[in-house]
């Protein structure tokens, strides 16, 4: 029996989601923009994301097979690009048979790749390291891994890469990783795929045949501050509600480890989420949260189901009030920086037992 008595949740909201899409779609017009929804749609549910987006993206990716394949279970019949490639020799059949295109990195891939019987016919993408260090082959080695690939695999192959700083605006190394990139996409003809989120807003001349759009689709900035033309809208809203309201005198201690104390009578609102939830044990006192469209601060640890919230300064404020960690009022960006992290683990942190429900 599903039974849910809680209100802790993540709200989804998938009129924003495709606002997003089409937004930043129409800034790389001449490109395709791909639907990042690696990681569970990066915490958001990849199935009702795929599903919002199926009717303008024409390509999807993950991080490898077991995602792909989970979409295909759900319904999803668009084709999905594996970033990873594949981790088995198996997973080129699987490929094949579930129309996934593989992007390839290492030599035990091409080996596994000439070994098919018949050749392996999806859409294969070459990960060339231009710099990142993490995944691909070196620009030198790219001539020997063409030369064994058959015509046709070379008919639709798409090289790509990964910018190790897009989001930095005063950095050289984003040009110089694309020319080493494109300089390879002019010697043999192929098509290009290299920007991400940062890469489509901050380096335009990166944006090629293929965009891949990730944490913006969730409508959070990857720039920091840089202004856009239209504000991108969180698609999550982490939300909690009060379970418990009281006072504490001066000088008492809040919470495990009494890292906290009162300098005033404080009124405390006690919200039903923790680090078991997702929200950081590390997050800082100060750290705002939103009630009623007022900001009161997180004070004392956060515990594993529970944190504390001073509501002295707020009027009104009832047990069952909703308290948003995060989303529309409260940005992640804030979140993350008073907990030492970063907006993409928060947001593909957000545990199982926070139910995702789409907003109405």
């Amino acid at each position: 029996m599903n039974h849910t008595s809680r209100h802790t949740q993540a709200v989804i909201d998938l009129d924003a989601l495709v606002k997003n899409y089409q937004y930043i779609d129409n800034l790389a017009s001449k490109s395709n923009t791909i639907a990042v929804i690696k990681a569970d749609a990066y915490g958001h549910d990849a199935s009702k994301v795929a599903q919002a987006l199926s009717s303008k993206v024409t390509l999807f990716a993950v991080g490898f097979i077991d995602e792909a394949l989970a979409l295909r279970n759900d319904g999803i019949s668009k084709t999905v690009l594996i970033l990873e490639g594949p981790f088995k020799e198996s997973d080129f059949e699987l490929a094949q048979e579930n129309d996934f295109s593989l992007m390839l990195h290492s030599d035990y891939q091409i080996k596994w790749l000439r070994s098919m019987t018949p050749e392996f016919s999806g859409d294969i993408w070459l990960k060339v390291d231009t710099g990142m260090n993490r995944l691909g082959f070196q620009v030198e080695q790219v001539d020997s891994i063409m030369s064994q690939l058959t015509a046709q695999q070379r008919k639709k192959l798409v090289l790509c890469s990964h910018f190790s700083t897009a989001e930095q605006v005063d950095s050289a190394k984003p040009l110089e990783q694309l020319a080493k990139l494109k300089k390879l996409v002019s010697q043999y003809g192929c098509q290009f795929s290299m920007a991400n989120s940062a890469g489509i807003l901050n380096w335009p001349t990166s944006h090629g045949d293929h965009t891949r759009l990730g944490l913006a689709l969730y409508g959070i900035s990857p720039i920091g501050e840089n202004p856009l033309s239209q504000p991108l809208i969180p698609v999550m809203t982490l939300q909690a509600n009060i379970i418990a309201i009281h006072t504490v005198k001066i000088g008492e201690y809040v919470g495990y480890g009494d890292i906290w104390q009162a300098q005033r009578e404080t009124i405390l609102a006690t919200v039903a989420i923790g680090y078991a939830d997702g929200y950081p044990r590390n997050t800082k006192s100060g750290t705002p949260v939103s009630i009623k469209g007022a900001i009161a601060p997180v004070v004392g640890r956060v515990s594993m189901d529970m944190i504390t919230v001073d509501i002295t300064d707020l009027e009104n404020v009832i047990i069952g009030d909703i308290v948003e960690l995060w989303g529309k009022n409260i940005s992640i960006d804030i979140v993350a920086q008073n907990s030492d992290t970063i907006n993409y683990e928060l947001l593909t942190r957000v545990s199982k037992r926070v139910p995702k429900v789409i907003a109405s």
